[in-house]
């Protein structure tokens, strides 16, 4: 193994090893401590930091959360992205900076003026309860429309927990089939946030 092999190899186990805590935290605050909403929110916040190591440097957040969507995530994501993008300013709006910035998915910034969009949070109460939602859900998310212009939007945390993971495995098998460009992202976006002082 060469030099430049030996470092993304030494900065890989890193990111894993940082991916794995993202799973297993939110795991445990799901399961253990029935923390609906900050896991919500850190799954939509993991998703805007695992697309930071797959875009070129420079690209917005925005782009960032939706490499992830559109790249990563188990297919049924994408319809739902794509949907959320024709009623709202953006899924990412919507998503990730409604549950950031103001602790609830953004339901006031629809495109139509007549739009209403409610939304529930799921969690559970043990782990057969986590395991059950990830195996009889499809999607860790779900928008359904009522009539027109009237959606409700259910977020599964287990479910979407499990599918950020295999978001990881996704852009591992990326890694793993020398898809181009990936490692050279994976690799600067290690380097911009330092990656290496990660213990």
């Amino acid at each position: 193994m060469n030099s430049s092999e030996n470092e993304f190899a030494e900065y890989f186990a890193k990111l894993e090893k940082m991916l794995s805590w993202i799973v297993n935290d939110l795991t445990r605050a799901t399961v253990k401590a029935h923390a609906n909403f900050l896991v919500t929110m850190g799954i939509f916040n993991y998703i805007e930091i695992l697309g930071g190591f797959c875009t070129p440097k420079g690209s917005t957040c925005t782009d960032r959360f939706n490499f992830v969507f559109e790249n990563l995530l188990p297919t049924p994501y994408k319809e739902i992205f794509d949907e959320l993008n024709q009623i709202t300013k953006g899924a990412y709006d919507c998503l990730r900076c409604g549950m950031t910035h103001e602790y609830f998915v953004k339901t006031y910034t629809l495109k139509k003026k007549t739009s209403t969009i409610a939304f529930t949070i799921y969690g559970v109460d043990d782990v057969a309860g986590f395991y059950r939602n990830v195996l009889t859900k499809v999607c860790g998310l779900e928008l359904i429309g009522f009539g027109k212009d009237k959606y409700h939007l259910r977020v599964y945390n287990p479910r979407l927990i499990h599918d950020i993971n295999m978001a990881f495995e996704a852009l591992e098998k990326n890694l793993i089939n020398n898809e181009p460009g990936y490692r050279e992202k994976i690799l600067a976006r290690c380097k911009d946030i330092k990656l290496e002082q990660l213990q």
